[in-house]
């Protein structure tokens, strides 16, 4: 290539405009720090309950229907059995450091094992249609009002808010994504991290586990909160999962006796398997 025509004036040299060589730039992306407040791998447990066994047999709570989006080995299978599920439980409570037990005495609180079929086809058909108007919400830009789309939902029967508030609380601590990656991708790749209670209830077990653990932050007063829960905070925890007030009260005292009468093996836990 020849060199570029010079010009002298006043004791400098010029050429024309483009004709030199630009100086080398580097195309760098910029390094994002994220300051994680816990490590991800904080694990809470509870003593006392080892002795509580396995429940193997048929769930008698939800109906057997249930909103899931299969990953692209299973597009072909049309049912899961209920080992699976209770799989799908350890495995939420496993992600999030939480006691297996104390997810599946809440599933079992909110999924009443003692209603008829009929009452559960109503509980059924009323869970998703909430989940449904949630859904329409989220693509026609919140045109749904709050108190119809916003409503409780899905396998732990969470609202809205309580779950979007739980996953930034999730991504915010412990730096983690709210499912992981072999829960958030499906078949085809389909991103099923929406958010919306009951859309999926696989995703939903992850959604209840991730709001547990920072009940049970909030509970001990301890951020990254790794160790024992005493029985007082085990209360306060499950209480806080249903609200407060007298209601919320009688839902942990509920609780609380379903896992002594477990212990004492006069009850069931119908969705813990070890």
């Amino acid at each position: 290539m020849a060199e570029a025509e010079k010009i002298s004036k006043d004791g400098q040299e010029y050429v024309p405009a483009g004709a030199a060589a630009s100086t080398k730039t580097s195309d760098v992306a910029p390094v994002e720090l994220q300051v994680c407040r816990c490590n991800g791998k904080e694990v809470t447990t509870l003593t006392g309950y080892d002795s509580v066994p396995s429940y193997t047999g048929e769930l008698p709570s939800p109906l057997q229907i249930m909103w899931y989006v299969p990953k692209t080995k299973e597009m072909l299978k049309a049912s899961f059995s209920d080992t699976e599920i209770r799989v799908w439980i350890k495995q939420a409570a496993e992600y999030y450091g939480i006691p297996h037990i104390l997810l599946a005495v809440i599933l079992q609180q909110e999924n009443g094992p003692k209603g008829s079929k009929f009452l559960q086809t109503m509980q059924f058909g009323e869970r998703s249609l909430t989940t449904l108007l949630a859904i329409v919400d989220n693509m026609a830009f919140d045109a749904v009002p709050d108190k119809l789309a916003g409503g409780s939902s899905g396998f732990a029967n969470m609202s809205r808010a309580t779950l979007q508030n739980s996953v930034k609380y999730t991504e915010n601590y412990y730096c983690k994504k709210p499912l992981p990656e072999d829960v958030q991708y499906r078949i085809f790749g389909w991103n099923q991290d929406t958010r919306i209670p009951g859309d999926d209830w696989k995703a939903d077990l992850y959604y209840c586990a991730g709001h547990l653990r920072e009940l049970i932050d909030r509970a001990t007063g301890t951020r990254c909160h790794s160790g024992a829960l005493s029985a007082d905070q085990l209360k306060k925890v499950i209480a806080s999962y249903n609200g407060s007030g007298p209601l919320a009260e009688k839902y942990s005292s509920d609780a609380m006796a379903l896992l002594d009468a477990a212990k004492a093996g006069t009850a069931w836990l119908y969705f813990y398997e070890k």
